[in-house]
């Protein structure tokens, strides 16, 4: 069997080498068009410099024509010496004439406007010379010489000069715009008559290769087989994973220690039993067998697919597997090789990796979102005035709150982006407003360092397809960066640049800039150009890396570029988008509030008292607060009250926030609600949530102007009033 399989390595070497000759000859045919095209191309430049040249010459002869007709003129009209008439009658001649050759030479491409105009104007010019001729002839000289005075010839000159400057500015353009398309087109020519001639080199080579390995493969192929299955068999048995061989009707021929192993029995009581008889819940009868001749009969089809299985062990334990089954075909017949992995590690870190997100979303936001709103308001004096020595404190313990919320924020977004569970919500968005209400979202943390933020103007049409939270996480990372490394005073820059069917976003900076031996980790995790950055300058290391993985997704680039002591610029390219209608407004843009003069009453629902306390003070002035603990005292307070709008959280001791918005709604059908919570809620506001907030990412003033803000849509459309 293996001579056999030696002989047909070698008929199957023999029809490559007459493949790869035909190859080569095919290739040499293609280089000889190339080569035969490159002279065409390269013969059709030629002409068309040579036909630029010739036409810009005529062209500056129709110029030279002129000023001989102006220089015979001044000439005559001074002395009345008739000889100075020469370069006058020879110009005139034979200025029609270099017009009609430029015209013939350069084709007229876009210039047929500009020639006429030169035209018309050389006959104005060439009348006004000949009536001044005319006039001293006549004896009126003096008449001669006050209508050159009156400058009408010179402002007809003039013109011929500026004409002729933009007509041969125009050819001249032309030709280097055709020079450069002629160069790119040589240089895919040389780049494919290269790639040509490697590929001809290549298989030349794997003749030649071929014939020599074609001599010797009878005499290695019996050594080279028994390599081979010594090799297999030692991968078989170190392996790692279980691998058990089957035949067609599932029967078990052959396994590896490994997998006796992993089941806890003997290698020898498995052979000839079914496989089914290795799992808790054994197939039905002849399914196995089905299965297998299915995958034989169409390869493609759950090639090495992978699938989970519960294992059951010789002690009646069971075990989390994973089975992939693949056919091997061999010379006698087909067999089927499984290979079993134990995934019961794996599941308990992905518990454990579950438990911890679940815990760092919830007990922590919760808490943190509750200190960093309360400290808020104490600094901005919702508590009366406090001394300065504490106002101090309270302003350093706020700062630090706030990082530990983004760094608590920007790990839960890494988390989620590897685990590939974020969600986007891709429409068009416009750039103009997103960029200003990134600025106005960033103005306290500039005001902090000292660093203006400058919007510069932005197209009506700019816009692009994104995810309108995730595109103001990318802004918002880009220019708290970019604050932080700027010098104090130093302005950082956003603007907006079309690009072939994308726009780009460039935040630029005039700090440090980026040290040469980072650049290659600039976008990675927890990156810091200095150790003692995360110290003086605040931040987690992984905003550049977030956003990075967030403008992938969005089917965009991101790059940068940066000078050592002049700064940085960081660029971000979206698909362009039209915008479908009206402009959307980022809801970071001020709101305005209820122009009823009566306070709104909201519904807070929320088992953090201390997060009922601090919505509370935060809507203070601005809407009457109704906080309830429970899912059941806020449906008793929905019996007897009717509200404007309702705050809700989702993980209560009593059931779900989102149970409370169909009597909500049954009450007021147009209430606002707003989901507010420290669990992750993705893709676009559930049905009958309005929007929805995550603590920690959203601040109790985006709380506020977003709640107010639908209570005064809700007014202004007639669905006011309690």
């Amino acid at each position: 069997m293996r001579k056999v399989a030696s002989w047909g390595r070698a008929i199957r070497a023999n029809w490559v080498l007459v493949f790869t000759c035909a190859g080569a000859l095919l290739i040499l045919f293609f280089l000889s068009l190339a080569t035969d095209r490159g002279f065409e191309q390269n013969a059709r430049l030629r002409q068309q410099v040579s036909n630029s040249y010739d036409a810009r010459a005529a062209l500056q002869a129709v110029l030279t024509r002129h000023q001989d007709i102006e220089l015979g003129q001044r000439g005559y009209v001074i002395t009345g010496d008739p000889k100075f008439l020469a370069p006058y009658r020879s110009g005139a001649s034979r200025i029609d004439a270099n017009l009609d050759l430029f015209a013939k030479l350069a084709g007229g491409d876009g210039q047929s406007n500009l020639i006429d105009e030169l035209r018309r104007t050389s006959v104005q010019k060439r009348r006004f010379v000949a009536q001044t001729i005319g006039l001293v002839e006549g004896g009126r000289r003096a008449e001669a010489v006050n209508l050159i005075a009156s400058g009408e010839g010179k402002r007809s000159m003039d013109r011929i000069r500026v004409l002729i400057s933009e007509i041969s500015e125009a050819e001249r353009l032309k030709l280097e715009e055709r020079t450069a398309s002629a160069n790119a087109a040589r240089e895919r020519l040389r780049d494919r008559t290269f790639t040509l001639q490697i590929g001809l080199i290549v298989l030349l080579a794997l003749s030649a290769i071929l014939i020599g390995r074609s001599q010797s493969a009878l005499k290695t192929s019996h050594r080279r087989s028994h390599d081979l299955a010594a090799r297999q068999e030692a991968i078989f048995d170190s392996a790692k994973d279980g691998m058990i061989v089957l035949n067609p009707s599932g029967s078990i021929e052959s396994l590896n220690p490994s997998a006796a192993q992993m089941f806890g029995v003997p290698s020898e009581s498995l052979l000839r039993r079914d496989i089914g008889s290795l799992f808790e819940i054994a197939p039905d009868r002849g399914q196995i067998e089905t299965f297998l001749r299915r995958l034989t009969a169409n390869r493609k089809e759950k090639y090495g697919q992978i699938q989970e299985f519960v294992g059951r062990r010789q002690n009646g334990s069971t075990f989390p597997l994973e089975v992939s089954v693949s056919p091997v075909h061999l010379a006698d017949g087909t067999l089927f090789i499984a290979v079993i992995r134990d995934i019961g590690d794996r599941r308990e870190v992905e518990q454990m990796k579950g438990e911890f997100v679940a815990t760092v979303s919830h007990e922590l936001r919760t808490p943190l979102t509750s200190i960093a709103g309360s400290l808020g308001l104490i600094s901005g004096g919702a508590a009366g005035e406090i001394p300065l020595k504490a106002a101090r404190l309270v302003e350093i313990a706020h700062s630090n709150a706030a990082r530990l919320v983004r760094l608590i924020n920007d790990i839960l977004d890494i988390e989620k982006i590897e685990a590939g569970r974020m969600q986007f919500d891709l429409r068009p968005i416009a750039l103009g407003p997103l960029l200003e209400a990134a600025e106005h979202q960033t103005a306290g943390f500039a005001s902090e360092y000292s660093v203006p933020v400058h919007v510069e103007p932005v197209a009506a049409g700019a816009a692009v397809l994104a995810d309108e939270d995730r595109l103001m996480q990318i802004v918002t990372n880009l220019l708290s960066n970019a604050i932080k490394f700027s010098r104090r005073g130093e302005a950082v820059t956003v603007r907006v640049t079309p690009l072939d069917r994308r726009y780009r976003i460039s935040v630029i900076d005039r700090g440090e800039g980026i040290p040469e031996a980072f650049r290659s980790r600039i976008f990675g995790k927890f990156a810091q150009a200095d150790a003692s950055d995360s110290r003086q300058k605040g931040g987690t290391g992984l905003g550049l890396s977030i956003v990075r993985e967030i403008v992938v997704r969005l089917g965009g680039s991101v790059d940068f570029e940066s000078v050592e002591g002049a700064g940085s610029i960081f660029h971000v390219d979206l698909p362009a988008a039209e915008l479908p209608g009206p402009v959307h407004i980022p809801s970071e843009v001020e709101a305005p509030l209820p122009s009823d003069p009566a306070l709104p009453v909201v519904l807070h629902v929320d088992d953090d008292p201390d997060m009922l306390a601090v919505v509370a003070s935060a809507f203070d002035g601005k809407a009457t607060i109704h906080s309830t603990s429970s899912v059941a005292e806020a449906r008793a307070a929905i019996r007897q009250t009717r509200y404007d709008a309702a705050i809700l959280d989702v993980g209560m001791l009593d059931g779900c926030g989102t149970d409370l918005v169909a009597p909500l709604r049954k009450r007021t059908p147009s209430l606002p609600v707003v989901l507010f919570t420290a669990q992750e809620v993705d893709g676009a506001p559930k049905q009958g949530i309005d929007l929805v907030l995550v603590k920690s990412r959203a601040s109790l003033d985006t709380l506020v102007r977003e709640v107010t803000e639908r209570i005064g849509a809700k007014r202004a459309n007639g669905g006011g009033g309690k």
